[in-house]
């Protein structure tokens, strides 16, 4: 199930009153191996990169940067998540906590495999953001444990963060990855492109995806059929189930968008 929540800047009051002790709370850095162990996907990606990525500026260009963050997060409920019960999200500045809301909550009774939240934030509040991922058993003997994601890790400007050009401005590529279809001029064979890469085979695109980091976005553009579906009878959109369960497999995000065929 997936949830959208949008997160305005507003200034509180008060903050949120300090939790009991009984809480044992871990900061998880970018590329640790705490990281690699929870098995969440995250991005932070500038909001019209993405929609540029996702062919949205085809007829009408959006120009220019946004004043917002899109962000993407999906953990499974397993390993050191399998007592998760609530994802919250937390505004902080120097001294207290000016909000912490609930994105999403897994009780007794709805208890969900995986969390998949998508939200956007502004670009100012990037750095005083941090989602909090909060575990415990059903009993209350044992105690709370909670993982502090920091979003600012994750932005684009960053410098831990992987770089997010705009596709139509720069030749390297962002934390989102388009697959393109094409056919071989010469030899009129299906090919796929992807990060300025051309490939032959859906074996060869596998393994270049693999190569890509957790949390990283493919976005594949199949051709839309005379019927207004895909076109089947490329050798590559036949194999979008099997793109899709690879790119999970390697905790990479894959999406799917449909685009008229080029001659």
């Amino acid at each position: 199930m997936t949830r959208t929540a949008i997160v305005f800047n507003v200034l509180l009051l008060a903050g949120c009153a300090a939790r009991a002790s009984g809480v044992y709370r871990y900061d998880v850095k970018r590329g640790t191996d705490l990281e690699k162990e929870l098995g969440y996907t995250l991005s932070v990606q500038e909001a019209n990169d993405e929609s540029r990525s996702q062919g949205m500026d085809a007829v009408l260009p959006i120009e220019g940067p946004a004043p917002d963050y899109s962000i993407k997060f999906r953990a499974a409920a397993g390993a050191k998540l399998k007592d998760l019960f609530e994802l919250d999200l937390s505004l902080n500045d120097a001294k207290s906590t000016l909000l912490r809301v609930p994105l999403a909550i897994r009780s007794r009774w709805n208890r969900e495999n995986e969390i998949d939240i998508r939200f956007s934030i502004k670009k100012e509040l990037i750095n005083q953001a941090l989602l909090i991922l909060r575990c415990a058993p059903p009993t209350r003997i044992h105690p709370e444990t909670s993982y502090l994601i920091h979003l600012g890790d994750y932005a684009p400007a960053n410098a831990n963060a992987v770089p997010s050009p705009t596709p139509r401005s720069t030749l390297v590529p962002g934390p989102y990855h388009v697959i393109r279809l094409a056919t071989a001029e010469d030899t009129g064979e299906e090919v796929a492109m992807l990060d300025f890469k051309v490939f032959k085979s859906v074996e060869a695109l596998k393994q270049h995806i693999a190569k890509f980091p957790w949390g990283s976005e493919v976005l594949f553009q199949r051709w839309l059929g005379p019927t207004g579906g895909p076109g089947w009878n490329n050798k590559f959109i036949k194999a979008t189930d099997e793109l899709k369960t690879f790119c999970g497999e390697h905790h990479i995000t894959f999406t799917l968008s449909a685009v008229q065929p080029y001659y």
